[in-house]
Order: C-alpha cells, then sequence, then structure tokens
C-alpha cells in the first residue's frame, strides 16, 4: 500500500494494485504452453487389442490416424498359435522396424483385452527400444453385468 498524505485521493493505477484482475504469471495461456511442450515430446500412440483368439497391434499418431498396423495373423499364425505370447512377440517385433522407420520413439501404449500376449507385447516394446511415456487401460469391465435368465423349474 502506498501511504496516503494529508488524506489525499490515490488512483489505483497509481499504487500498482490491481482490482479484480489475476495475476499475469498465471493466465491460462501459460499452462497451454507448458502442456503443448509435453505433447511435442510424445510422437504416437500404440494400441494393443488381445482377444483371446487374436492379438491386434496399432500405431496412429496423436490424432488418431492410423500410420500401421499389425495381427498375428499378419505376423505368419494361424489358428489357435494367433493367441500366444510368441505370436504377439512376433507381431510387435514386425511393428517395431515400421515404427523406427516412421521415426517414432516416444510413445504411449493404450491396452484393450484380457489375452495372453498383452504383456509379452510390453515387454518386446521396452526391448525394442521404445521409451513408453505411460501405459493406460481400457479393457471393459462390466459392473454388475447382464440380467442373468430366470431359473430352470423341474
Amino acid at each position: 500500500m502506498v501511504p496516503l498524505l494529508n488524506k489525499q485521493k490515490v488512483n489505483i493505477k497509481q499504487t500498482g494494485l490491481k482490482s479484480g484482475k489475476k495475476n499475469k504469471n498465471f493466465t491460462k495461456n501459460n499452462f497451454k504452453n507448458k502442456n503443448k511442450l509435453q505433447l511435442n515430446s510424445i510422437q504416437g500412440i500404440i494400441h494393443i487389442k488381445s482377444s483371446l483368439n487374436n492379438t491386434i497391434i496399432t500405431l496412429t499418431d496423436l490424432l488418431g490416424n492410423v500410420k500401421s498396423w499389425v495381427s498375428c495373423g499378419s505376423a505368419g499364425f494361424k489358428g489357435a498359435k494367433r493367441s500366444s505370447r510368441f505370436a504377439g512377440q512376433a507381431a510387435v517385433e514386425k511393428l517395431s522396424e515400421k515404427v523406427k522407420k516412421l521415426g517414432y520413439i516416444r510413445i504411449i501404449l493404450h491396452l484393450n483385452g484380457l489375452g495372453r500376449a498383452r504383456n509379452a507385447c510390453i515387454k518386446v516394446i521396452k526391448k525394442v527400444g521404445l521409451s513408453i511415456f505411460f501405459i493406460k487401460d481400457f479393457t471393459p469391465v462390466p459392473f454388475n453385468g447382464c440380467r442373468p435368465s430366470k431359473f430352470r423349474r423341474l
């Protein structure tokens, strides 16, 4: 506060106080710039859909545009072998070659499903040399499920 001399009226502009305005250091624009810096370091998203029959691995950019994809079936496995962990590892290795050609280094992982190859895929991605920013799980889990059918009476 500026001391008042002889009870004079002082303008708020003279004192440097801002009435009802926020400090410029904490505007929304500053926070947006920080988020942009973090997103620029992340380059792509790998979606792993691991079902009981197959595993599909898709590489997208941050906007969701598909850049490349591989499944265990396209990696050369047929029948029940597609659901194995080894098939998932082979599919990730095949995709990692494409990922490196495109120049992706930092990645977000989106997991979906309860298949066997899910954890094996994560280990191979780390082994290949891609840095994982974070892992998010989108597996659908029923809260209470469907209504069961009525009991059979004999």
